[in-house]
C-alpha cells in the first residue's frame, strides 16, 4: 500500500509544480543559454565583448555555472531607476548577458520564465547578496535569483584587465 502511495503521490506533485511553474523542466538544476552580447558596466563605462572571443565564452561559462546548481528566488526585485544606475554609476560594476530569444532558469518557481536579460551587480547595490535580476524587453522580472557565490565572475573580469576597481 505505501509502494502505490509513493507512486501515485511523487508524480502527483512532480505535475502540479510542472503546471503551476509552466516548466516541465522545474526540477533540472542546468542553466546553459547563450547570451548574444554581454556589456559589463564598468564603473561609469560600458564594455563590450565580442561574441566569440575567448572572455565571451570564459563569462558565459561562469555565469551559466553559478546558476547552474541551488539557487533560491527571493522577492528583491530590479527598479527602472536601479536598472539605469547600474548602466551609468561610477561605483558599480555590473555585467549584462543579452538574449536572442526568451531564456528560463529552472526553477520550482514560476518566475524568470522568458527574461531576455541577465543583470549581475558585482560592485555596488544588491552586490553583496550575489543577486541575479532578470528582465524582459523594457521591464523588469519579479524578484530575483540569489546563487552562491559571484566571485569567480568578479575575478575574471579584474585578472583579464576587463574591469577593475580603482
Amino acid at each position: 500500500m505505501a509502494g502505490m502511495a509513493v507512486i501515485v503521490i511523487v508524480p502527483l506533485i512532480y505535475f502540479i509544480i510542472a503546471m503551476n511553474t509552466g516548466d516541465l523542466l522545474w526540477v533540472s538544476p542546468v542553466f546553459n543559454a547563450q547570451p548574444q552580447t554581454i556589456t559589463i558596466h564598468c564603473f561609469g563605462e560600458d564594455i563590450y565583448l565580442e561574441h566569440n572571443s575567448s572572455e565571451f565564452e570564459a563569462m558565459v561559462d561562469l555565469v551559466n555555472n553559478s546558476l547552474t546548481g541551488r539557487k533560491r528566488w527571493d522577492s528583491l526585485s530590479l527598479s527602472n531607476v536601479t536598472y539605469q544606475d547600474y548602466q551609468s554609476h561610477p561605483q558599480m560594476m555590473v555585467v549584462e548577458f543579452t538574449y536572442p530569444e526568451p531564456v528560463r532558469v529552472h526553477s520550482r518557481y514560476k518566475f524568470f520564465s522568458n527574461v531576455d536579460r541577465l543583470i549581475i551587480p558585482l560592485v555596488g547595490r544588491h552586490s553583496q547578496t550575489n543577486a541575479i535580476f532578470g528582465r524582459r524587453a523594457q521591464y523588469p522580472a519579479a524578484g530575483s535569483f540569489h546563487v552562491n557565490d559571484l566571485s569567480a565572475v568578479k575575478d575574471y573580469l579584474e585578472k583579464q584587465e576587463l574591469c577593475a576597481e580603482s
